[in-house]
Parts: C-alpha cells; structure tokens; sequence
C-alpha cells in the first residue's frame, strides 16, 4: 500500500468559532473572594465545617480545597434522615473547580466554582457505608478527594459524629 499522508489532519473547520481574546479577557475574573460568598450555608474556613441534626433533616456543612474535603467521615446518619451536604469551595484560583456525588443519590452531583457553595440533598435508602467523591479532575491527589457516610438503621441510635481527616 503506498502512504499518501503521515501527518495528524486538521480538526473540521465548520463548527469553529472565534473572537478575540480582549473581548473575553475584560469579563474573566480570576481571583474568587471568599468574603463574596452569600450563600446561606456557606463555610468560609475550615475550622468550620460541621454537622448537625435537626430532626430527620442533618445538614453537613463541608469545604472543598485540593487533596481533601472536610469533614470526611461522618457517622450517625439514620435510613430516612434528609441529608443535605452544603459544600463551600475553598480554592480562589479561577480554573480549580471541584465536583461533589455521594453513592446512592437520585440526583446528579454538584460543580462548584472557586469561592462558590453548592448543596446537594441525599434521602439514604439502606444502610451501609457510602463513599462521596470529587467529580471533576482538579489536581495530582484528585483521587484522593473522598470520604465516606456511615447509614445506620433508624431503630439504631448512633450519635452524629465526623472527623476532618486530622
């Protein structure tokens, strides 16, 4: 067989679309503030992340930043108990957005921009030990980013612990 052409081609030209950079650059923002965050259930450091109960409903208030989430192993959620994990990304770097899903629930998963809080709620069907992950590849230890749910029967009474990894 003769070659003919030991080059990549060119991608189709048709669907291409272009602009000038200075026409996008005035709109690009590139440091997010974390002081900017209105969310209600935004957790501005750290330090702050926690968990509570209220009721059936338990809200985890978590932080996101590169190689962890916080807290990252939470105990004495019950079968029923409407979960809410209120995920506050930590990076302020315009291009590190982080992806939240926990295993078992019937919505999607959240994007969250840099400085931005997303909440994502989770009804747990049977107990179990249910990881929660990153979804969207930020950094060399984004696999790194998970952490797990202990669901207990709602007969059982276990008491609402977590830890942030330290």
């Amino acid at each position: 067989m003769k070659l003919l052409l030991d080059f990549p081609t060119v991608g189709e030209p048709h669907y291409a679309q272009a602009c000038p950079a200075e026409l996008l650059e005035k709109n690009s923002v590139r440091i997010f503030k974390l002081e900017q965050n209105k969310h209600p259930y935004a957790v501005k450091a750290e330090k702050d992340a926690r968990v509570e109960r209220k009721c059936n409903e338990v809200h985890v208030y978590m932080t996101t930043i590169r190689s962890h989430f916080a807290p990252d192993n939470i105990e004495g959620i019950k079968v029923g108990d409407v979960v809410y994990f209120h995920v506050t990304n930590l990076e302020q770097d315009w291009d590190i957005p982080h992806g939240f899903a926990v295993q078992g629930a019937q919505n999607g998963e959240l994007i969250i921009m840099p400085g931005e809080t997303q909440t994502l709620k989770w009804v747990p069907q049977r107990p179990g030990i249910y990881p929660f992950y990153c979804t969207d590849f930020c950094s060399a230890l984004h696999q790194e980013m998970q952490g797990y749910v202990r669901v207990s029967s709602s007969a059982m009474s276990v008491p609402l612990s977590f830890s942030t990894g330290k």
